[in-house]
């Protein structure tokens, strides 16, 4: 099958998938036994039936279930996500203005994470058995053994309060000013204004929640790299090559890398997805403003809209990262292609 007939296939099922999601993600917020209106209202508010009344009108709270969700997808149809209970702003708004955070984040942690996992990996697989290999497992088993709002914890105490290697909790320190807006990721937008003043700052701050976040994916992509290395390294063809006499790192590279790369593409793809979707509780530790922390704001104050919003986000995110790890598979596997 021609790639481009797949994309479009693959495409032509988005709508539809978005549209169960949200539909989801409707029947679970209103089935938690909670009330909205006693979530964003005072005690003094709720006593007075008329704010009441008027809170659940503005928010159409009145009305049935499924005449809300017909209405929230007919607005959705017209590219509108509501707008917050919490902050009173369009959604679409306030994601454009969390998701830019948690994309710098998870960008720098998944890029740390598949540079030194698939060495690593390489490493182990390549020198089997040797203090090489036990040292790799070991940091494996480390980073994907270890609880990552605890190491959050560990990592902010030890090389921000005691060492002061690196900078404290936010985006940037206090009364600096972001750079132009450009993309909403400091570090990118900092270098195209010239600013190597509020990059340097940025990028001290983006360090240690990147590296944190990057260990789990390290430990992953590190088992799975070494895993899959040995596993092609043992196959006939690699055998073959060998007795032809072709030089080792031209096996590597050529030949066995590039079989080992089908699972290693699908984990790097959803582990970039996980860490996109939003940390709660690393956002929460280090003031990191991206979409776990205002998923975590929408959800305690039952702002459906919001809420709504999130999911639609989310799933879109694994949506499109599932189709460009597909796409890569005809790319890498010329048996796919062949099909």
């Amino acid at each position: 099958m021609p790639i481009y007939r797949y994309i479009l296939r693959r495409l032509a099922l988005l709508i539809p998938l978005l549209i169960g999601v949200t539909l989801l993600a409707f029947i679970i917020s209103n089935a938690v036994p909670a009330d909205p209106v006693t979530a964003n209202l005072g005690q003094k508010a709720m006593s007075d039936p008329k704010i009441v009344a008027a809170f659940r009108a503005e928010w159409g709270l009145d009305r049935p279930p499924a005449e809300q969700y017909l209405v929230y997808l007919q607005n959705l149809l017209s590219g509108d996500l509501g707008r917050s209970i919490k902050s009173r702003r369009a959604v679409a708004e306030d994601l454009a203005s969390y998701l830019p955070a948690t994309i710098e984040l998870a960008t720098t942690a998944i890029l740390f994470g598949v540079t030194v996992g698939v060495a690593l990996g390489l490493l182990s697989a390549l020198r089997r058995n040797t203090w090489i290999d036990h040292t790799a497992r070991v940091i494996s088993l480390f980073g994907v053994s270890t609880p990552v709002f605890w190491l959050a914890l560990v990592a902010l105490y030890i090389f921000y309060a005691r060492l002061g290697w690196v900078a404290g909790p936010g985006r940037l320190d206090a009364g600096m000013t972001p750079p132009p807006h450009v993309t909403g990721l400091y570090t990118v937008d900092s270098l195209l204004a010239g600013d190597w003043r509020t990059f340097s700052n940025a990028a001290s701050h983006l360090i240690l929640p990147a590296l944190v976040l990057a260990s789990y994916t390290t430990g992953l992509i590190t088992r799975v790299t070494r895993s899959s290395m040995l596993e092609v390294l043992g196959m006939d063809f690699i055998r073959t090559a060998r007795a032809k006499g072709l030089a080792d790192n031209k096996i590597v590279v050529r030949h066995a890398l590039r079989n080992a790369l089908i699972p290693l593409i699908t984990v790097i793809g959803f582990s970039y997805g996980n860490l996109l979707a939003g940390t709660v509780l690393t956002e929460a530790i280090f003031a990191w403003p991206g979409i776990g922390q205002y998923a975590y704001r929408a959800s305690t104050s039952l702002d459906f809209p919001a809420i709504m919003g999130v999911s639609l986000l989310i799933a879109l995110i694994f949506i499109l990262i599932n189709l460009i790890v597909d796409v890569l598979y005809f790319v890498v596997d010329p048996r796919l292609r062949a099909t």
